[in-house]
């Protein structure tokens, strides 16, 4: 990943299961969204021009991916969590059905416009 950074999670693990916490954000969130995608379907082919969007899986598998000036590739699991730069083109494939809480720095409402589509390439359409 060239502009995505991959979180690392404090776990604590236990006979009742796992917790994943992260810690010290530089910014903050103003909204957060859960999206459910079924198993073969893609989100994304966008960026966003206004906001960074925190994402973490919290059911399921995908593979994320990231358009810079070469496609990176990366396997998200539940409790994997990634920060995704204003600006930078993606595209979420569902390995999996899969669920994941999106958090944004800004209020997708308040942002004109809120993404932009790519090809993909990861090239504006």
């Amino acid at each position: 990943m060239k502009n995505v950074t991959v979180l690392k999670a404090d776990v604590f693990t236990d006979h009742r299961g796992t917790i994943f916490s992260y810690y010290d954000f530089d910014e903050k969130f103003v909204e957060y969204n859960l999206m459910v995608t079924k198993k073969g379907d893609k989100r994304g082919f966008h960026y966003h021009p206004e906001f960074t969007e925190y994402m973490m899986v919290v059911e399921g598998t995908c593979l994320f991916r990231e358009y810079t000036d070469e496609i990176a590739e990366i396997t998200l699991n539940v409790g994997d969590s990634i920060r995704i730069p204003q600006g930078t083109p993606h595209t979420f494939i569902a390995l999996t059905d899969y669920k994941f809480v999106s958090m944004l720095t800004k209020k997708w409402v308040d942002c004109n416009p809120p993404i932009i589509k790519v090809d993909d390439h990861g090239k504006p359409i």
